[in-house]
């Protein structure tokens, strides 16, 4: 080859090599230096993450995506920080929390039926003559028992109140919220449900089992608002944010305003949500598939139905007795059940089955079986919500009838001790049995049931699943627990795939959405029982950076990490009520941010917490204190330092 042909064929390289950095994209945002944990196929680690157009644009070292660096592309250095796909939570009504926050009773910190009765008498006092009192939220309450109407009537004559417990699938009302729904001793238990009576007198005492029973006061409720519903739901995601949850799965979405409020909240969505639309009755059916159809977009997506086959443990359907007020009955007569789900699965409609007692399971795959029998789907991808005490033989089905199966670990961490109490210690070894599902092939989905479990940090739920362990130290079937490369995955792409959603998210791969989570530390190096304490540093959704209000991601510019404790001034500084205080600690450490008077005296604490190394921002409210002159106080357990602010009113 002579001169002429090698200078051509260099510049020919040359002028190659030129031309495809000039045509390469520039990037919105670049994330850089951490670990990348993609849960690709390989489980693959990078350096940097390149997003453009709120999709990610390329994945690699520093210096592979360095090259999609533009004159405006917002840099953030994660400086050593670990980065993992979005958490997608399989199961969690997010409507429900942001309406039982903002329109109900909290009843979720009450210990005591007289803690229950005097939140309600409070808001009694404050509610007009003859308007509704809903309570949510009792649980694990000191006397062992539930508020029955005896409970409730004194503080409440001139209203009608109902109380539904944590978890929906029991509750009270009082008796003039029974007289409003015309229930005495005549009224019958519906199929699936029971309406609780004295045993002497024979009156309802005001509990209800399950949701066919609970409707009967229900159907009494105030209309709901849509405009409500969906400020409900944009007030409660913002606990998604913080928490580190890009999507979320509402599985039981339950009447068509519910419905409407996701999508009249639509266009202000920072979170993604992915609904099942809840059928109760026969004629939800005929809803369903009258006023519904199959949607699937990046930020509200419709795919099918939600059954519930059995409540709660108390109301588990099961083979074996339990001391619940019922163990053998469904809440669904079968052969109804059968014919509506025949009939959503023949339109193609995803179909979940809120299923706990071992009986309840089986009862799942039989109406499966039976609609693929009709009518043969390859793809279905039906799902099994809970699935708490399975068969080895149901646990085969599954595997062959290809179901999906979502679980919440987290539960046990919260009630452990509940779930053994009805089902004995023999059945709870077969409890949630992730170990043994994934054994077999089976597709598994993790979330967190929030605020049934009241715990929505997707840590605890990835802790659980590897530690099986509950607050009070009891391990739950530890043989059933998986390692957190096998959480993480059933968390995000396993959580994915339930939705039909593998191709567009629970990885972080070129083309996907750009929802990732920047942790605290590294998941995969820590031991295991330390997942629970992981603190999320920033939640992007769709490229955006969304920074906890404690500390978040910083721009390149920021210094990288602190050296030294340091307390800065407030701002701003004189305040008028509200006011920043940031601080820096070089290493983890238990924080206290006192409020002092003018003469050194404790007045109020902000903050008492253990707080990550890093810089921190806590926004100060001095509420009814006078103007006048306070010092702030920043005390760990190697320093301490004041700062004088001025409140001006």
């Amino acid at each position: 080859m002579n001169k002429p042909t090698l200078f051509f064929v260099f510049f020919s390289l040359l002028y190659s090599a030129n031309n495809a950095i000039a045509q390469t994209e520039y990037a919105d945002l670049i994330i850089w230096n951490g670990k990348i944990i993609t849960v690709d196929a390989d489980n693959s680690i990078a350096q940097a993450v390149a997003v453009k157009d709120s999709l990610i644009l390329a994945v690699g070292t520093n210096a592979e995506i360095a090259q999609y660096q533009g004159p405006e592309t917002d840099m953030r250095n994660l400086n050593g920080r670990t980065v993992t796909p979005g958490m997608i939570d399989s199961h969690l009504h997010l409507m429900y929390y942001g309406q039982a926050e903002k329109d109900y009773v909290n009843l979720r910190t009450c210990n005591s039926i007289i803690e229950v009765v005097t939140a309600i008498e409070a808001r009694v006092q404050e509610t007009p003559p003859g308007e509704w009192v809903i309570g949510d939220g009792f649980f694990k309450l000191e006397d062992m028992r539930i508020p029955t109407k005896y409970d409730l009537d004194p503080v409440s004559p001139d209203n009608p109140v109902f109380l539904t417990s944590q978890g929906g699938h029991y509750g009270s009302a009082n008796s003039e919220a029974l007289r409003i729904a015309g229930i005495d001793s005549d009224t019958q238990n519906p199929v699936g449900g029971i309406v609780e009576k004295d045993s002497i007198t024979g009156e309802p005492n005001g509990l209800f089992w399950n949701h066919p029973a609970m409707d009967l006061v229900r159907h009494y409720f105030p209309v709901f608002d849509e405009n409500a519903l969906a400020a409900d739901v944009l007030f409660a995601q913002e606990l998604c944010l913080v928490t580190g949850i890009t999507s979320y799965q509402d599985v039981n979405t339950r009447g068509m305003s519910r419905v409407m409020g996701y999508y009249t909240a639509l266009d202000s969505f920072k979170v993604r949500a992915y609904l099942l639309y809840t059928i109760e009755r026969p004629q939800d059916a005929d809803i369903s598939l009258n006023n519904l159809f199959i949607y699937r977009g990046p930020w509200l997506s419709l795919s099918g139905d939600k059954f519930l086959l059995d409540g709660q443990p108390p109301t588990s359907y099961t083979y074996e007795y339990h001391p619940g007020p019922s163990w053998d009955m469904s809440t669904w007569n079968q052969d109804s059940l059968l014919t509506a789900v025949k009939r959503l699965h023949r339109a193609g409609h995803q179909i979940a089955f809120h299923c706990m007692g071992d009986h309840a399971i089986d009862l799942a795959l039989d109406v499966i079986e039976e609609a693929q029998n009709d009518t043969f789907r390859l793809d279905h991808r039906h799902r099994l919500e809970h699935c708490m005490i399975p068969t080895e033989e149901a646990m085969d089905r599954m595997k062959e009838l290809g179901v999906v199966v979502s679980l919440q670990p987290a539960i046990i961490y919260d009630a452990a001790e509940f779930y053994v109490g009805f089902w004995g210690e023999d059945r709870a070894k077969r409890f949630m049995p992730m170990r043994s599902l994934l054994d077999r092939g089976i597709p598994v989905a993790l979330g967190t049931d929030f605020p049934t479990v009241p715990r929505i940090a997707p840590k605890y739920t990835l802790w659980s699943a590897c530690m099986r362990k509950s607050e009070t130290g009891h391990f739950l079937g530890f043989n059933e627990h998986v390692t957190i490369q096998e959480a993480l995955y059933a968390q995000t792409m396993g959580s994915a795939y339930a939705a039909f959603e593998e191709n567009i998210k629970g990885s972080i791969e070129a083309g996907k959405y750009a929802d990732m989570v920047v942790w605290s530390d590294d998941m995969y190096s820590i031991p295991p029982n330390d997942i629970k304490d992981l603190a999320v540093i920033s939640t992007i959704v769709a490229g955006t950076v969304y920074n906890n209000p404690n500390t978040g991601v910083e721009h390149a510019y920021f210094a990288s990490q602190p050296s030294e404790y340091c307390l800065h001034q407030n701002y701003p500084n004189p305040f008028n009520g509200t006011t920043r205080i940031t601080f820096e600690i070089p290493a983890r450490s238990h924080v206290q941010i006192n409020i002092l008077n003018v003469r050194g005296q404790f007045i109020q604490r902000v903050l008492d917490k253990n707080c990550i190394a890093g810089r921190h921002k806590i926004s100060y409210n001095a509420g009814i204190l006078p103007s006048g002159i306070y010092f702030i106080q920043l005390r760990t357990e190697k320093f301490l330092d004041i700062r004088k602010m001025v409140l001006m009113k």
